[in-house]
């Protein structure tokens, strides 16, 4: 096709690639881990979608449908959620005067809570705290709201390629492995092929670190929950376990709210309980349960998955949970097969 491709200089072949790259590179920066989270998961869409194929005639359709499986849980838990949201905005609503449509008024606040059942027996001082935090919330309610409604643009377009990038990496994504792997020498094959393997394993991992942790952590606290007498467990179950997503806080701010909360409307007991409690099963799920669960479905150490978990989130948001225990755990299985490949010459040599 390229007749004269083998007369030019790969001094000047490489040089072009490299600039091309660090061009592309610069151009996809603001939406790379939204990308490489959409071929994560387009790994997990793969897998349901091969078990639809012998279903269904194209393939465009099971993958849509393997999308759409995943996508289930995520609306199970949207429709409780907001299910238990409206039963307590309903709540709410019932307290407030019909006259009061104003709620930033402090003395309306001050009123409204009064007129709360759950609060008769608490003090002035406990209502004082109470009103100033629903002002202060209110004001950054406001703030967050302008500022998410700006953002709708953007987050809608992360949304869009994330949803197209996993649909495209589902369906073509042996392509892409077809193309890097005619680039790899041939003598260098093996490495990869032992490489591919170990990143299958951290992307089984990844799923069973992440999310089966996060089930784990909201059973166990809808339990705690409902032995301490709480109302809505269902809704602080999926809170604390949704929670489990957030870098570096987690369920900690769920824990830490209700148990204020509770210590403030004079309920002693039941606040220190919930953070005490709640601690335990953060501390427990986090830094046990996690690697433990990760670990069992790759040879990657825990310790690598737990740096992974935490500081990929750190620095990538949801995204980086996912993708910093696969960039860590690549690694890792890089450095080990290479390890092999030396120690494996060396005793043969």
């Amino acid at each position: 096709m390229f007749p004269h491709f083998q007369k030019i200089s790969f001094s000047t072949i490489i040089p072009l690639l490299l600039v091309l790259f660090i061009i592309s590179f610069a151009i996809l920066t603001p939406v790379l881990s939204t990308v490489i989270f959409g071929a994560i998961l387009a790994y997990y869409i793969r897998f349901i979608s091969k078990k639809i194929q012998p279903y269904v005639k194209y393939e465009s359709l099971s993958i849509s449908l393997g999308i759409i499986i995943l996508a289930i849980p995520l609306l199970v838990l949207f429709y409780f959620t907001f299910g238990e949201f409206l039963s307590i905005g309903g709540y709410i609503v019932e307290g407030i005067p019909r006259s009061s449509p104003d709620l930033t008024n402090s003395s309306r606040i001050g009123t409204t809570l009064r007129n709360l059942s759950p609060l008769n027996g608490a003090s002035e001082e406990v209502l004082d705290i109470i009103q100033s935090g629903i002002i202060q919330f209110i004001s950054f309610l406001y703030g967050q709201t302008i500022s998410i409604l700006s953002s709708i643009p953007a987050l809608a377009a992360q949304i869009f390629i994330l949803l197209f990038s996993t649909f495209y990496f589902a369906r073509d994504g042996h392509k892409v492995i077809k193309f890097i792997k005619d680039m790899v020498p041939v003598g260098d094959r093996e490495f990869y092929k032992k490489l591919v393997k170990s990143a299958e394993d951290v992307l089984k991992s990844i799923i069973a670190g992440n999310v089966i942790p996060a089930v784990i952590l909201g059973i166990l606290s809808g339990i705690i929950y409902y032995l301490l007498g709480y109302p809505y467990v269902i809704l602080l179950a999926i809170v604390s376990g949704v929670a489990m997503f957030i870098p570096i806080i987690g369920p900690w701010i769920v824990y830490g709210l209700i148990g204020i909360v509770s210590i403030l409307l004079g309920n002693t007991f039941q606040g220190v309980m919930v953070i005490a409690l709640g601690w335990i099963i953060q501390t427990s799920t986090d830094f046990y349960i996690r690697p433990k669960i990760s670990v069992k479905y790759s040879e990657v150490h825990p310790l690598v998955f737990l740096l992974g978990f935490i500081y990929g989130a750190v620095t990538m948001g949801l995204p980086g949970l996912f993708i910093g225990p696969l960039i860590l755990g690549i690694t890792y299985g890089a450095l080990k097969v290479y390890r092999d490949e030396k120690v494996k010459d060396k005793n043969n040599s």
